[in-house]
């Protein structure tokens, strides 16, 4: 029997801009260890995943929701030789935040589920259930109004309300060296060169930024190139120009670092599977069928 090959569908659209879904049915394929601005919740629906945050490791199998907060470092893959279908959603942080305040009474940051694993039947099934509708032809209206409503029923579920919002990082200068990297990604920077920039010993910066991020310089750089990379691809740019935009030395090499952060070649996030020409962006998605 020929193997299947995966499928990996993308929706998000501009009406709806607090969340975008991914949806991926029997994929072998691994990510490196990577981080998002988003908040994502994600749920295996065929198989089991391992999933790694920060130094905690646990298996995600269907019923389960993994939860993970904004720019935390994390990864989520099959187990050596299987495959598995799953489904993610990233939130807007800054529309979670807002949410958070009407819940919660408070300004801040964003404050994160107290787990990353969730075993919930009930928000499991309204997962699912929210996933399928915003990848359909239901009205923006309503689908704002359902992820709304997942959103606060997971945070008022999960979130410790008892503990102040966390604040913003402070931890030195790592918070300038990100903004820096973040700006900055299309460079070939070196690290002694950044340690210049910001007048510190190599081996200090090198040490406390990944103690600080999850990941050294190099990696967050191009973790962000590639948060930029999505973005212009959705915006229609060829693959071709994203890979110079961003500042990859070709298209080869931007291919397999985006594979590998991402599970999935800038092309299959760029465009529907069946439909020549779409753009992740565009409205009226045809359904995911259930794995």
């Amino acid at each position: 029997m020929p193997e299947t090959k995966p499928v990996h569908t993308f929706w998000n659209d501009s009406s709806v801009p607090s969340v975008a879904v991914r949806c991926t049915r029997r994929s072998a394929e691994s990510y490196k260890a990577h981080c998002h601005r988003e908040f994502c919740v994600g749920a295996v629906t065929e198989g089991k995943a391992v999933m790694t945050v920060r130094n905690e490791t646990c298996v995600l199998s269907p019923g389960l929701l993994a939860v993970i907060p904004p720019e935390t470092v994390h990864s989520c893959n099959p187990p050596e030789g299987g495959t598995r279908s799953y489904r993610m959603a990233f939130f807007d942080t800054t529309w979670c935040c807002s949410l958070q305040e009407e819940l919660f009474g408070r300004q801040g940051d964003f404050i994160p589920p107290a787990q990353f694993l969730l075993e919930s039947d009930a928000l499991y099934v309204s997962f699912l259930e929210l996933t399928e509708l915003l990848a359909g032809d239901a009205l923006p209206l309503e689908k704002t109004e359902r992820a709304t409503q997942f959103a606060s029923e997971l945070f008022v579920s999960t979130c410790d309300r008892q503990l102040p919002a966390p604040g913003k990082e402070r931890a030195g200068i790592i918070p300038e060296v990100k903004e820096y990297l973040e700006q900055h990604a299309d460079l070939n920077i070196t690290l002694q060169e950044l340690a210049v920039i910001f007048r510190c010993n190599p081996y200090h910066l090198l040490r406390t930024f990944k103690q600080a991020v999850g990941l050294p310089p190099h990696a967050f750089m191009l973790n962000a190139r590639i948060e930029e990379a999505k973005r212009l691809l959705l915006e229609g740019m060829p693959p071709a120009s994203v890979a110079a935009e961003t500042g990859f030395a070709d298209q080869s090499h931007f291919h397999k670092t985006f594979r590998r952060l991402v599970a999935a070649t800038p092309r299959q996030y760029q465009l529907r599977p069946g439909a020549v020409g779409y753009l992740a962006k565009t409205a009226n998605v045809a359904p995911t069928p259930t794995p």
